[in-house]
């Protein structure tokens, strides 16, 4: 396991987890986890290759083939839990029962309706007779009411005056009164759009940084104390840094400070 090779190394060069972090800027619970194999304690897999590849560095092992045997151990464990899944009781016997259940009981409601259609077959064409002859009835006594009342109409029509309708009266309009021109106020112009990302960043401590700009990587590795790098990008510009109190970010000319605290592990994107 690579958490037993490190710490035998660790052990036979007689340093304690402290000294790995003081020279590293892992923190001593990332170092343990390491150590003990709990990978599930580390932020995710792209910290833990990070931290084994500088954790094997310091101890002056070969950081690159350590990544590639975490990456192979932690494959065959699952491809483990593949092999073994969790049986599931199945349902396809429960769920054909039902369905026969149902599919019966249709059949007997479908024989008791044939048996009762005849009988309903005449009670229906009665119904529907009777209906009829009350809707011709309804319709004979419409028309011939209607008769009447439009003669009624047109008696009254000949009995009614006019009105006559006085003519409106003219207003005269009010002259319009025209508005003073006010004076066209001065436009600013809106502020020149920053192109793209420039970010700036100082470290005052050892800081393990990987550098992401849009899209493609461009830094992996350990930071000294003292460096000033920039970063450029289109779009945007990712930063994961393992001891986020040692760096101090300026984007596009506005102080950003620093993502975390020291010894924290931070990821963030810088957007335009």
């Amino acid at each position: 396991m690579i958490g037993n090779i490190l710490r035998k190394e660790r052990e036979k060069q007689k340093l304690s987890i402290r000294d790995v972090e003081n020279e590293t800027s892992i923190r001593t619970v990332y170092i343990d986890a390491i150590e003990k194999g709990e990978y599930d304690k580390l932020p995710g897999e792209v910290y833990a290759k990070g931290f084994i590849k500088n954790y094997g560095n310091f101890l002056k092992l070969n950081g690159e083939e350590l990544v590639r045997q975490f990456v192979a151990e932690i494959s065959a464990v699952a491809n483990e839990t593949v092999e073994n899944p969790v049986k599931e009781t199945p349902k396809n016997s429960i769920a054909a029962t039902n369905v026969g259940a149902k599919y019966q009981s249709k059949q007997q409601i479908t024989s008791t309706d044939d048996s009762d259609f005849e009988n309903d077959s005449k009670k229906y064409l009665v119904a529907a007779v009777a209906f009829i002859a009350i809707l011709i009835s309804g319709i004979i006594y419409n028309f011939s009411g209607s008769e009447e009342e439009n003669v009624s109409v047109a008696q009254s029509e000949t009995q009614v005056k006019p009105v006559e309708i006085e003519k409106p009266i003219q207003v005269a309009e009010a002259p319009k009164v025209q508005e003073p021109v006010q004076p066209e106020q001065p436009v600013t112009p809106p502020p020149a759009p920053v192109n793209g990302v420039n970010l700036s960043a100082t470290f005052s401590d050892n800081c393990w940084t990987r550098v992401i700009v849009d899209g493609a990587m461009v830094y992996e590795g350990m930071i000294t104390a003292g460096n000033t790098f920039d970063w450029k990008g289109n779009e945007n510009v990712n930063v994961l840094v393992g001891n986020a109190g040692a760096a101090q970010f300026v984007m596009n000319g506005q102080s950003v400070g620093a993502l975390g605290a020291y010894g924290d592990v931070v990821e963030k994107t810088f957007t335009r």
